[in-house]
């Protein structure tokens, strides 16, 4: 009976200890802690060339290991929210506008590259494990239209 008491408050002390960790990874997440004030600025080039040939006379590739590199300086638990910020933004505590790095451009909707800036983790762009533990950002599926490559 002892060894029962003893394994359930185990558990519970388990699971205790697992929330207060996700809550921790949650709060963290802010321009400024693990994250750097507008995260991924290189991303937002490589976005515009990629989704519709829009951007700076730089090749493809070198963008693209440009923006692979910024993200993966960003720690897995919080590259999607970087990503969310190249896409939608953030408000500082200080009450300061950062991120929504992509704009509509000429010829170039903000919607259209909305919708391929979660695949920026993928195997396919810059292969990079998340908070989901693979290369995939479940909170941004379906953030813009479904746009292929």
């Amino acid at each position: 009976m002892a060894s029962t008491t003893h394994i359930l408050l185990s558990a519970v002390l388990l699971s205790s200890f697992a929330a207060a960790a996700l809550a921790s990874v949650g709060t963290s997440c802010i321009p400024g802690m693990a994250i750097p004030h507008n995260p991924l600025d290189s991303c937002r080039w490589y976005v515009s060339t990629r989704t519709c040939g829009v951007g700076p006379r730089l090749a493809t590739q070198e963008m693209k290991a440009r923006c692979c590199r910024q993200l993966e300086a960003i720690p897995a638990y919080c590259r999607c929210e970087a990503v969310r910020i190249l896409m939608d933004g953030v408000v500082t505590s200080s009450g300061q506008h950062e991120g929504r790095l992509l704009q509509d451009l000429p010829g170039c909707p903000r919607q259209v590259q909305r919708a391929f800036a979660p695949k920026l983790v993928t195997e396919v762009e810059c292969n990079l494990a998340t908070i989901h533990g693979g290369p995939f950002c479940l909170s941004l599926i379906g953030a813009g239209e479904q746009i292929e490559p």
